[in-house]
């Protein structure tokens, strides 16, 4: 048995090796979403089941706490019904802003987590599932009653 594993341990250590050195080729651009596109394709998906409707860039800012300064484009979509469900997709000025607005969605995403619990458990769901993304010079944030139908919009776009 001992000499059985002195000979197959080299084996699996070089096939290791193998496919560790396959697996990243390289890396990939980054994705930068288009607010609006992207915003009307999450829509269009039938992921949500709340009424939607638009905030303004200014309105959008100062719930994430980001600063409406460095937001050069954005679509953001809340919830008429006090509901989780939610879209933001933000076009920063650079990507050390993204990094930051990312950050203040995760912290939405945790705040309204808490916020919702005691009384709208099934919205906490929701929110176990959001998207959060930073990538470039945007950051996106998706709350859907069907994360597996936004994840595919948004892995069919770029």
């Amino acid at each position: 048995m001992k000499n059985l594993l002195t000979r197959l341990v080299p084996g699996v250590l070089a096939l290791c090796l193998c496919l560790s050195a396959c697996g990243g080729g390289g890396e990939t651009a980054a994705k930068n979403y288009d607010p609006a596109a992207t915003a009307q394709a999450l829509l269009d998906s039938r992921a949500f089941t709340d009424t939607l409707d638009t905030l303004d860039k200014d309105t959008a800012a100062a719930m994430y706490g980001i600063d409406a300064s460095t937001i050069t484009d954005s679509a953001v979509y809340t919830s008429l019904s006090m509901g989780a469900e939610e879209i933001a997709v933000l076009t920063l000025t650079d990507e050390a802003a993204a990094k930051t607005a990312k950050e203040a969605l995760d912290k939405r995403v945790s705040d309204q987590i808490e916020a919702l619990k005691s009384y709208m458990p099934a919205e906490v769901d929701k929110l176990n599932h959001a998207i959060v993304e930073q990538s470039g010079n945007t950051a996106l944030l998706v709350v859907a009653a069907d994360a597996a139908a936004a994840q595919k919009v948004l892995d069919g776009l770029n």
